[in-house]
């Protein structure tokens, strides 16, 4: 039971610390910047406080607490006027300008920026606390749009070119009079020009005026095409006529150029062929002539062997041989003892050849 009562005790402990403690705090959300001044130590801190909890010691402490998300402020003809949304959009009366022609022209626009990161402790130290730093961004903002669309004409609201090139000069002019205040300027958006009715109804007039002019010049200068493109279409059918004539031209006079060397050619040809044939003809009736040449050398040495063989004792010899041709003896009886067939040398000396 003590124990119990002991836990009860330490939870009501712990409870009631916690809240003295968180009362000695202060959250500051994502998307806010806390700006401390020290009341009796050191004054205002330099620097930003991000989000998050914080210590918030009653006199000791002041807190001011700034949103530094991207903050968009309206100039319209909208009917809610000067009023300021939970996420930081004012609205305001639309802008009005003098043309550099006179004209009264109404505008609206839309500027968005920001307290540049880190330097919200000088916003304050500058401005004071909450918003009262807008209204210096809002004047600012009045005085540069003035004199920037102050240098145009009126016709010139109506070329978005020039529009734009005005609002990227705008950025740039009221980009470093705020930052002079400590703010970033995001982004100039012009939605909508509007002029009095005198003026817009010249305007038109004028416009469609020029318009006309420029319908009368682009219809004479498409005339003027449509004769320039007969006149290259005429020369552009002559050229190919002519080309086409060139080619076939070109064409029958290669054939005739190749007809001609195809003649050469074979004259050529026939030439070398009957030079061929005439030469071999030559070679074959030499090649002839020397083999009959060469026939009768032979005969003549065989001629000449043979007187020569005639005239010495192959003369005798071969008288003999024929001798023993045409003789014919019959048949004869011849003693072996007196004659001996083998002896070749003794029977030529019997008949004398020896």
């Amino acid at each position: 039971m003590k124990l119990l009562n002991r836990i009860a005790l330490a939870v009501i402990v712990l409870t009631v610390l916690a809240l003295f403690l968180r009362g000695l705090t202060i959250k500051i959300e994502p998307g806010q910047t806390g700006v401390l001044t020290k009341e009796w130590t050191g004054g205002l801190e330099e620097r930003d406080f991000g989000p998050g909890y914080r210590w918030d010691v009653g006199p000791l402490h002041t807190w001011h607490v700034f949103d530094t998300t991207v903050q968009t402020m309206h100039m319209n003809r909208s009917k809610e006027r000067a009023r300021v949304s939970p996420a930081g959009t004012q609205v305001f009366e639309p802008l009005l300008v003098k043309s550099s022609d006179g004209a009264t022209v109404t505008v609206d626009l839309s500027i968005k920026y920001q307290i540049e990161p880190g330097r919200a402790w000088r916003v304050y130290q500058e401005n004071g606390p909450g918003d009262s730093y807008k209204e210096k961004v809002r004047n600012e903002a009045i005085n540069v749009l003035r004199i920037s669309l102050g240098r145009l004409a009126t016709e010139q609201f109506y070329d978005p070119e020039i529009r734009r090139e005005t609002a990227g000069k705008m950025e740039e002019s009221l980009g470093r009079s705020l930052a002079n205040m400590h703010v970033r300027l995001v982004v100039i958006l012009i939605r909508d020009v509007q002029f009095e009715e005198a003026f817009e109804q010249r305007i038109k007039e004028k416009t469609l005026a020029q318009q006309d002019v420029e319908l009368q010049t682009a219809q004479t200068t498409a005339a003027d095409f449509r004769g320039r493109t007969r006149k290259i279409e005429a020369e552009t059918e002559a050229k190919v006529v002519v080309i086409q004539q060139e080619k076939e031209k070109t064409i029958t006079q290669m054939r005739a150029e190749n007809h001609k060397k195809v003649e050469q050619l074979r004259s050529e040809t026939a030439r070398a062929v009957a030079q061929v044939r005439s030469d071999a003809d030559l070679f074959t009736s030499i090649k002839e002539a020397e083999g009959v040449k060469l026939m009768r050398e032979a005969e003549a040495r065989g001629q000449a062997l043979r007187r020569e063989a005639v005239s010495g004792e192959g003369a005798k010899v071969l008288v003999a041989l024929e001798m023993a041709r045409g003789l014919n003896l019959g048949a004869m009886t011849v003693s072996t003892q007196a004659l001996d067939p083998l002896d070749l040398e003794g029977l030529l000396r019997r008949f004398g050849l020896r």
